[in-house]
């Protein structure tokens, strides 16, 4: 098989170690270079390489909205990702999307390979360092199948093409597309492993996975895919082992706001690749902010601390703390608003309504109304999926939302945009809500094309 025949499955490592030559990478896939469980340990460690997980989608979704002034000084990316181009790269560039977490998929295969094997380790570290691998790898591909894939409709078979499922380090193989059934099955069947080996209860920082963040993944993945009493469950579950709610009130500024791995309300950090920071966010998203939200202000910031600078807002918490970023990972409130969710469309009204609440206790003002009421259950899932606007502006959320909501046709939405003078429409459920696999790497693998 020819070397291009693999480019893609090795370019992370090519990109990581672009001093090495072909064979010390090849050894690397063959498990000749990491030999020790403190070597494993040291890949499964490595934050930088494994925590960037995308977020092109934020351009697409209806959390942004370039200003007339500010198109004219974006790059080709932003313009055609903003628009739903079915092409996103010139033949000059590449997807970072897909090269991180690619990159994270084969640094977790490379772990799970040979973890078990390793020298100079004992039994119970071996074990938790192969339950971490299984987590990263499910977030990797939760990510890629939502942003390359089909959205998963429970009422289909879903055998549309989605993405690669690549479960070994091999440097040598095919980049055949799974659909968007077995990779959603190979996702789940990860995070079961994970708890099924024992993952750790308490983690020493949040970067690094956990029982309740499986819990919580699965509980995400299931809402993805209308599993709605499944993902009940499992948010459930994190809830009982973490529910910490940061209170806006406690703060000074949103300079006050913690450092990621500091944060108690993060189950689990992935962070928005930071090429997408500073995205001018929706005013009509903005505008849904009372005056008594203290999210305003602590979730965004004016648009001129960007470049380029804009009349407007921008995410702002990575720039209130540069140590911070942008998690996309699971968390508390993530956790909350699931289970209000499923409350929702199970019928039970009150208690989802509850659950909003012990939420918006902690983001608004002391001695305001932040309580809401409802005395239906579409009444009160609308207020659900309104609250999860607001509470995850700026993190690119909301395109999951639209792909997930676009199978209701109570909920199915028309998106329109003007750029540089044109008119854009996004239908629901069209190929716009499915991002391009780059033309470069088809070329070069033909059966991503297929």
């Amino acid at each position: 098989m020819k070397l291009l025949k693999i480019t893609l499955y090795i370019l992370p490592f090519f990109l990581l170690n672009s001093c090495r030559d072909y064979v010390e990478v090849e050894q690397v896939g063959n498990n000749r270079i990491l030999k020790y469980t403190s070597d494993y340990r040291g890949l499964a460690n490595s934050y930088n390489d494994i925590s960037g997980s995308g977020g092109i989608y934020l351009l697409a979704s209806a959390d942004v909205d370039f200003p007339t002034a500010y198109q004219n000084g974006i790059t080709t990316i932003w313009g055609n990702s903003y628009t739903w181009q079915d092409i996103i790269y010139d033949p000059s560039q590449g997807d970072s999307d897909w090269v991180s977490l690619y990159k994270a998929v084969y640094y977790n295969n490379v772990i799970l390979d040979g973890v078990m094997s390793s020298e100079k380790g004992t039994d119970a570290e071996k074990k938790e360092i192969y339950a971490e691998a299984f987590v990263h790898r499910a977030f990797a591909y939760l990510q890629l199948v939502n942003t390359y894939g089909p959205q998963f409709d429970p009422a289909s078979a879903n055998s549309e093409k989605a993405v690669p499922l690549l479960l070994k380090p091999e440097l040598f193989s095919s980049l055949d597309r799974s659909t968007v059934g077995q990779v959603y099955d190979q996702i789940i069947s990860d995070l079961k492993s994970a708890l099924a080996n024992d993952i750790q209860d308490t983690p020493s920082f949040n970067v690094l996975p956990s029982k309740r963040a499986a819990y919580a993944l699965l509980a995400r993945t299931y809402l993805y895919m209308g599993q709605y009493q499944l993902s009940l469950e499992n948010a459930e579950k994190a809830l009982e082992m973490q529910n910490e709610l940061i209170d806006l009130k406690s703060f000074a500024s949103a300079y006050s706001y913690p450092v990621l791995i500091q944060n108690p309300e993060v189950i689990f950090s992935k962070t928005l690749l930071l090429t997408y920071n500073g995205a001018p966010l929706s005013t009509d998203l903005l505008n849904s902010f009372s005056a008594d939200d203290l999210r305003y202000n602590y979730y965004t910031i004016a648009g001129t601390n960007f470049y380029p600078s804009y009349t407007g807002r921008g995410f702002g918490i990575n720039s209130y703390s540069y140590t911070n970023g942008i998690n996309i990972g699971v968390s508390v409130p993530e956790m909350y608003l699931i289970a209000a969710e499923c409350y929702a469309r199970a019928g039970q009204t009150q208690k989802a309504v509850d659950y909003l609440n012990i939420l918006r206790a902690k983001r608004y003002k002391a001695n305001t109304a932040y309580e809401v009421s409802a005395t239906t259950n579409t009444e009160a899932l609308n207020l659900v999926l309104t609250e999860r606007e607001k509470e995850f502006i700026g993190r690119g959320f909301r395109w999951f939302d639209q792909r997930r909501l676009n199978l209701d046709p109570a909920f199915q939405k028309t998106y329109t945009r003007t750029f540089k003078g044109t008119t854009y429409t996004l239908l629901p459920n069209s190929d716009g809500y499915v991002f391009p696999i780059n033309q470069n790497y088809i070329d070069l693998n033909p059966e991503l094309g297929k």
